[in-house]
């Protein structure tokens, strides 16, 4: 799958999954603010769609779920995966699969619980040590078997 590389800005130069896997507080505030258009919006919209519904990486994924943990002001700590009949923790929720948004559920602005979740998704869906680089990112997300919901955007 191709993505379209930006233009402009900050992250000139990155395509959308980079920025995604880089900084989720402004890929998810710049989708909210409309500043993708023609076809980066569309790419931006698919985007939103399987950055929201990640499939977790275990066997019987259906059995797990991601636990998200925050502090009592709102901040995130980070996320893990946990069996799905387990006790759930304070100062935390759980879905059936990552959302990369979640951080701005506890804080419009919350640049240090971004670093935790990309420490966290690095680690979990790329390995402990590898670094999240162009082709591992857009790689991931032209993967529609990491998603629990499929993207509209058709292969090419």
């Amino acid at each position: 799958m191709h993505w379209t590389t930006l233009n402009f800005g900050t992250h000139e130069g990155k395509s959308l999954p980079q920025i995604v896997i880089s900084d989720p507080d402004w890929f998810f505030w710049a989708v909210a603010r409309g500043v993708f258009t023609g076809t980066l919006g569309a790419e931006a919209e698919d985007l939103v769609k399987m950055a929201t519904a990640i499939k977790i990486p275990k066997p019987h994924s259906k059995r797990w779920r991601v636990e998200y943990r925050y502090e009592d002001r709102g901040s995130f700590l980070g996320f893990e995966f946990v069996r799905a009949n387990s006790h759930c923790g304070h100062h935390s929720t759980r879905l059936p699969h990552l959302d990369l948004s979640c951080v701005r559920r506890g804080k419009a602005y919350d640049k240090k619980g971004c670093r935790y979740l990309l420490r966290d998704f690095r680690r979990r869906y790329f390995g402990k040590s590898a670094s999240a680089t162009k082709r591992r990112c857009e790689d991931f997300f032209s993967n529609p078997k990491n998603f629990v919901r499929p993207s509209t955007r058709p292969a090419e």
